[in-house]
């Protein structure tokens, strides 16, 4: 299996020369988008990526702090800029590449064994000539490539990509649960299990709200500022960190007991619109990539369906479609065909777990094109 695992590097007398490095890595970023779009600009077309890399290729030797990245460094940032255009152009991925700011986060890569050499818990830059160390939490395997990574709060953070063979656990189930999503509750089960989220980003707008006035009183490259700024980043750093142990232990206590999971496909992007922070702070995409790695190390399926079922509005007992329950303040039913009494959550994920074992009802799926809105979302 191929995993990333993240060291964060010891400061040192050469920190600042390796995080000058990360600066340099975006520089190089924005003059490659602005080369993408004075090109568009003139031509009605973007350049191919092996002319953007024999371009930036020529600036490289005239530059002696490209040339500090290294060739192959460089032509990965050509690389992930045209492959951000690809699917900017096929309406995918998160949309245009924008600039980036040198002095907050970025990062560069070195592909396979070049550029650097990796000895336990400590890296060597070659182009700088100077060894960093990092606490080796966990024991990597094949090295595939490495990032080397700076956050908001300008810590250094190295990357390493690895083939390892994953730790497995000992499953304590093996039955079988559907899982459908809610805006109410995080999650509630075919078993007629709620699960809350923490909210913690709600929790926090207070506290939020007081870090940002005291960022906004200082003045603009004062001392006082950056001290602010790292406060701002250290508290928003917190509160991910509280949502990610939310959600890796609920993972675990799930793939722990049952075999087969089922889940549904969200339409994250168009929720997002309708609720915006809600939806970011419950975090269903975050969740479900931990879910399907955690299944693994428990040998646990994970079965997402697709997102145009009508999980919502069919009876799980004779699969009568109720039109009437498509609005989401209508949170129990009864079945007008067999006068079964549903809690909308529940019989949501009961269909869920039906359809994901290939037990489910044939449902009508010739709306699909207007199925996008939110409307026909089983939350």
């Amino acid at each position: 299996m191929i995993l990333n695992y993240k060291y964060r590097l010891y400061v040192n007398k050469h920190t600042e020369e390796l995080s000058q490095l990360v600066t340099t890595s975006t520089f190089v970023w924005n003059h490659i988008i602005a080369l993408y779009r004075r090109f568009y600009k003139l031509y009605k077309t973007s350049p191919s990526c092996s002319q953007m890399q024999k371009h930036i290729a020529k600036l490289t030797k005239k530059n002696p702090y490209w040339n500090k990245m290294g060739s192959q460094s460089i032509q990965e940032i050509c690389q992930r800029v045209d492959a951000t255009y690809k699917q900017f152009f096929k309406k995918i991925g998160r949309g245009r590449p924008n600039f980036h700011n040198p002095y907050k986060s970025g990062s560069f890569m070195f592909k396979g064994k070049v550029g650097y050499s990796l000895n336990g818990n400590e890296i060597t830059i070659n182009k700088l000539g100077h060894t960093y160390r990092f606490k080796l939490t966990r024991q990597y395997g094949t090295v595939k490539n490495i990032h080397i990574k700076r956050d908001n709060r300008g810590y250094l953070w190295l990357i390493i990509t690895t083939d390892v063979i994953p730790k497995q656990y000992e499953r304590l189930g093996d039955a079988s649960i559907g899982i459908d999503f809610g805006m109410k509750h995080f999650l509630t089960t075919s078993d007629g299990e709620i699960i809350d989220s923490p909210e913690v980003y709600k929790k926090s707008l207070n506290k939020l709200a007081k870090l940002n006035r005291n960022l906004s009183r200082k003045k603009k490259g004062s001392n006082s500022r950056k001290r602010c700024l790292r406060e701002l980043s250290k508290f928003h750093e917190h509160v991910a960190n509280q949502r990610a142990d939310f959600q890796w232990k609920l993972a675990h206590e799930l793939c722990k007991c049952y075999s087969h999971i089922g889940i549904e496909d969200l339409n994250l992007r168009g929720m997002k619109k309708l609720w915006g922070r809600k939806i970011s702070d419950l975090s269903y995409g975050e969740f479900i990539n931990k879910l399907m790695y955690v299944a693994q190390k428990y040998g646990t399926v994970v079965v997402k369906i697709g997102r145009f079922e009508y999980s919502s509005q069919t009876c799980n007992v004779c699969g009568y479609k109720n039109q009437e329950t498509k609005q989401l303040n209508i949170r129990t039913w009864v079945c007008p065909e067999c006068g079964t009494e549903h809690d909308r959550d529940v019989n949501a994920a009961i269909n869920i777990l039906k359809i994901s074992k290939g037990k489910g009802i044939s449902l009508d799926r010739s709306n699909s094109k207007s199925d996008m809105s939110p409307d026909n979302q089983s939350l």
